[in-house]
């Protein structure tokens, strides 16, 4: 009876003790392999018809195996069984696509992998049907979770900071997640950028999320993109997400989207997502209502395609900018600025979008002394945004989009800073910081 040459590779000394011993028997001659180096050189001295690798092969992931083992000539006509105990479904889509026989998923018994090897040498293999592995676990149970009241209408903040997210004990307070405000006015639900607060909100929606969801993104920096992969709902099949964003100047939001989710940055791609997205573009100065909520934007002054939003809700106004830098490089006395001072006409348009609005939601990301070595950065400081503060006539502004470098203790002598400012150019206004989870009744 011919003997054919099979090349087991795996970690576990144990199971491939096992096959060797349960194989008894049957028509194959074995060499073994311990990891991905040793599986290389074994192949180009064995030259076996049919190789058994695991996924996680010590030294050279599998995948990275298959490849190089289908682009040896010698070898492109050798079998491969690609044994997982992690049977996801990006890994068996890179497997097949790379032109593996069989995916096997562990634990498996040893006389059904015997019946594989038999199987290849007589009628041949082919790929594992990975859908049907999934029909016999069973539907999962809803779970038990309390009728909650309704909720009146109110903006919370999941993630106040800007360029990066910080944790730690110097962080408390105030919070370290970046850019997401949540917008609730009846059954609808409004999501303000996908910073890393994103996650936590997420993980608040239970098993069964809102239906309709509108996700509006200032832009799409990476400290305002970040956490969408990590928002719960978008992984929901019921779940319809509108992604709403600015037209950029390179590619289109979805185009950013796709290349966000690539297999080697993320193990899930857009393609894979179960809730249906839809993706609008956003222009400046074009309103969109959603319920009883009419949604304003304005171009910010911001590297890129960039927008401040206004939102109309019963009667009131709530303005909000988290990346806009006010009168580029001026690092003199606010006071300075008058209703005719150039600087002012420059921002005429803009100080007319938030004019008197019952809340300003502003970023003022630095320190005057600070300001000096980061213009251009696309933040504004203290005093600068203090002016707009005046121009606009606000008289409740709540500062947000801290940055990443300034602790609790920092950010605390920074309020002080703002309401000595303010009250040194004589402004009846109101201020406090924003922080992770603040909540604003509307």
């Amino acid at each position: 009876m011919e003997r054919h040459r099979i090349l087991l590779a795996d970690g576990s000394n144990q199971l491939i003790k096992k096959i060797i011993k349960a194989a008894a028997h049957h028509p194959y001659d074995f060499e073994i392999a311990n990891d991905g180096s040793e599986l290389m050189d074994k192949c180009l001295s064995f030259f076996p018809e049919l190789i058994y690798i695991d996924l996680l092969l010590p030294h050279i992931h599998g995948i990275e195996l298959i490849k190089k083992i289908k682009s040896d000539e010698t070898l492109q006509k050798c079998g491969i069984i690609l044994a997982s105990s992690s049977p996801m479904i990006q890994n068996y889509h890179a497997a097949i696509k790379e032109g593996v026989n069989y995916f096997l998923t562990k634990p498996f018994s040893i006389d059904f992998l015997l019946a594989l090897f038999d199987r290849f040498f007589t009628i041949g293999l082919t790929p594992d049907p990975f859908a049907e592995k999934h029909e016999t676990i069973p539907e999962p149970q809803p779970h038990y979770s309390p009728t909650h009241r309704k909720k009146n209408a109110f903006f919370k903040f999941w993630g106040t900071r800007g360029s990066n997210p910080v944790s730690g004990t110097d962080y408390v307070r105030f919070g370290g997640n970046t850019s997401c405000l949540e917008i609730r006015s009846g059954e609808d639900l409004i999501i303000i950028d996908a910073g890393t607060g994103i996650r936590p909100f997420g993980q608040t929606l239970d098993e069964d999320p809102p239906r309709m969801i509108h996700l509006f993104l200032s832009h799409t920096h990476w400290d305002h993109i970040t956490g969408f992969p990590f928002f719960y709902p978008i992984y929901h099949p019921k779940c319809q997400v509108t992604i709403w964003s600015p037209v950029g100047f390179e590619k289109s939001t979805q185009e950013l989207f796709t290349d966000m989710l690539a297999y080697a940055y993320f193990p899930v791609r857009l393609d894979d997502i179960k809730a249906q997205l839809i993706f609008k573009d956003l222009r400046d100065g074009q309103p969109v209502s959603i319920g009883d909520i009419t949604i304003d934007s304005h171009y910010a002054y911001h590297p890129g395609a960039t927008l401040c939003f206004k939102f109309h809700l019963n009667g009131k106004t709530y303005g909000y900018a988290t990346d806009n830098e006010l009168f580029l490089g001026y690092l003199g006395d606010p006071n300075a600025i008058g209703k005719d001072h150039p600087l002012i006409r420059d921002h005429q348009s803009i100080i007319h979008f938030f004019k008197k609005c019952d809340i300003l939601f502003h970023e003022a990301q630095f320190f005057p002394h600070e300001y000096d070595k980061r213009v251009g950065w696309g933040h504004s400081s203290v005093s600068n945004a203090t002016i707009l503060v005046k121009h606009a006539e606000i008289e409740n502004w709540i500062v947000i989009h801290h940055d990443p470098k300034h602790t609790d203790d920092e950010l605390l002598k920074k309020q002080e800073l703002h309401r000595e400012i303010l009250k040194d150019c004589h402004i009846p206004c109101q201020v406090q910081l924003g922080y992770d989870g603040m909540i604003v009744p509307l």
